[in-house]
């Protein structure tokens, strides 16, 4: 069973609303601000970071090719009878590389597998999202409406004056009797 209202003050209502306005407004602005940053996650991830970590794959697998060459170059050219000469500097060189585009590969992989989750994150978020605005748009103006009606009724109804109290006033006494009585 609900407890009837114990009104101390009329001039809270207005500003209750009042105060509902202003969180509208303000959860309006960040729900915005919100959106935006979240569209500037997806293009960091889905555009920005995939193509970083595809221009450096391309750039490592272009230093792989280029360190075998160096490789091939220096056993052809330090070759001293038929011993093969140790090339160490570029034999590190070449591992290095391909530990590089290993590493680029792998952040393909992570990108990838990171905008997945990215994008179930975002699709929670924006139906979220969605129905907090639509609260914010439909049934928060009707509660502001309804503390408006009350505020005006509660208004109305102290303005009207109160009837005044009507209490049967006794009879004139006069000196004992009544008129009709004889003396």
């Amino acid at each position: 069973m609900s407890q009837p209202a114990r009104i101390t003050s009329i001039d809270v209502l207005p500003l209750l609303a009042a105060g509902l306005q202003k969180f509208r407004a303000d959860a309006t602005s960040a729900l915005e601000d919100l959106e935006m940053e979240v569209r500037r996650a997806l293009e960091w991830i889905h555009h920005d970071r995939k193509e970083y970590w595809a221009q450096e794959a391309r750039r490592a697998y272009e230093a792989v090719t280029q360190a075998q060459l160096q490789l091939q170059q220096a056993r052809t050219s330090r070759r001293i009878g038929g011993q093969e000469p140790a090339c160490y500097d570029e034999k590190k060189v070449l591992e290095k590389a391909k530990r590089r585009f290993e590493i680029a590969q792998a952040k393909i992989q992570l990108v990838r597998r990171w905008g997945h989750a990215l994008d179930k994150a975002v699709d929670e978020f924006r139906r979220t999202r969605s129905q907090f605005a639509l609260w914010l748009d439909n049934d928060l103006p009707r509660a502001v409406a309804v503390l408006d009606k009350m505020s005006e009724a509660l208004v109305n109804y102290i303005s009207l004056e109160a009837p005044a109290d009507r209490i049967p006033t006794p009879p004139p006494s006069g000196g004992g009797g009544s008129k009709d009585q004889d003396p």
